[in-house]
């Protein structure tokens, strides 16, 4: 009798097993080889089976954006990853009665049973978005991914095929609208960055001030004035003469050489972050940062004394050297960061 009952026992675990791997190989034959998440059949099996047992639902269609730009840049491996992880975020993202499956080549499915609202269908995809959008979804190689979402609400009648298809035809509209800016990874966005930063930095960097044209010139001044009135930083303003010495300004075209001379002489005098410009043809306008009018006053001098030791005798510098104070039209308070009105102001020069 012992040995039956260890037959027999045998025999139970011994089916037991074989019907737990039975089990398991077909669960295993259910799942993308890539993913580990439902196939496309094995998903539409659950969903038809979800919507037998439910009279409502809806469905969110959720697509990887630029995987063919990624597979041909970075190459399928790559790619490949980014599915892979698109699949786990969306596996950690879902209930667990939801129906998660990969629904073709860069489409996944999530079918949510008994959601009778859009506007819930509508947050889920927004939350989607919004996790790839703010994080990036990266794979194994740290390229960077973004997922458009759409939803639509299950209708009387509809079988699984149909609300795929209202589905699919939701993504498509989507895309088309957005001109394809919802289909920009953020990997792209990083490379225009960088891009712009080679393009803006100076490649060069030679000690002294930066050398601008006018209208360039112009620009930047009105630039810093914003920033006076943000920060308080100091800057002035000098205007560099030449006369002769008869206190004549020069003609246009006289000693071009001499004025050409004074610009080496401004370049090298100033630091790294001062900007000047040739104004007129005797005439050179610069500005220096985070120095008081006194300190300017100063510069010019040192300026001065370069260009005469270069044996300019007969001709003299003058210049003229004011703080940038650009006059406020409005004032800033400190309690709200709101604008008092201009008549506000008014009153108060009265008073």
């Amino acid at each position: 009798m012992g040995l039956g009952m260890r037959g027999n026992t045998q025999f139970n675990e011994t089916g037991t097993l074989k019907a737990g791997a039975d089990k398991k190989r077909g669960e295993m034959r259910e799942l993308d080889y890539l993913t580990g998440i439902l196939k496309k059949s094995a998903a539409e099996s659950r969903m038809t089976s979800a919507m037998n047992r439910n009279r409502s639902g809806a469905l969110v269609l959720c697509d990887v954006n630029r995987l063919r730009q990624i597979n041909d840049q970075y190459g399928h491996p790559a790619g490949d990853e980014c599915l892979k992880e698109a699949a786990q975020v969306l596996t950690y993202m879902i209930r667990e009665n939801d129906i998660l499956g990969r629904y073709g080549g860069d489409h996944f499915l999530i079918f949510i049973p008994n959601c009778q609202e859009i506007q819930q269908a509508q947050e889920i995809c927004e939350r989607i978005e919004k996790r790839f959008r703010m994080n990036g979804g990266k794979g194994k190689n740290e390229i960077a991914f973004s997922v458009t979402a759409v939803s639509v609400l299950r209708q009387p009648g509809d079988t699984c095929r149909s609300l795929l298809e209202r589905a699919d035809a939701e993504l498509r509209r989507r895309k088309s609208d957005t001109g394809g800016r919802k289909s920009r990874g953020q990997d792209h966005y990083v490379k225009d960055a960088r891009r712009i930063r080679k393009d803006l930095i100076e490649q060069i960097r030679k000690p002294g001030a930066y050398c601008q044209d006018y209208e360039t010139f112009k620009g930047i001044y009105r630039f810093l004035e914003r920033g006076i009135i943000r920060s308080g930083l100091k800057a002035c303003a000098i205007l560099i003469s030449v006369v002769d010495g008869q206190g004549r300004s020069l003609q246009p075209g006289e000693k071009d050489d001499q004025m050409e001379r004074l610009g080496e002489d401004i370049h090298s005098t100033l630091r790294i972050g001062d900007v000047y410009t040739r104004y007129s043809s005797s005439q050179y306008l610069v500005l220096v940062i985070d120095t008081t009018e006194g300190q300017g006053d100063r510069i010019a001098e040192r300026i001065r004394g370069k260009f005469q030791a270069g044996g300019q005798e007969n001709d003299i510098l003058v210049h003229h050297c004011y703080a940038l104070q650009p006059a406020r039209i409005v004032e800033l308070t400190e309690q709200d960061h709101s604008y008092a009105a201009p008549e506000k102001l008014k009153r108060r020069s009265k008073a």
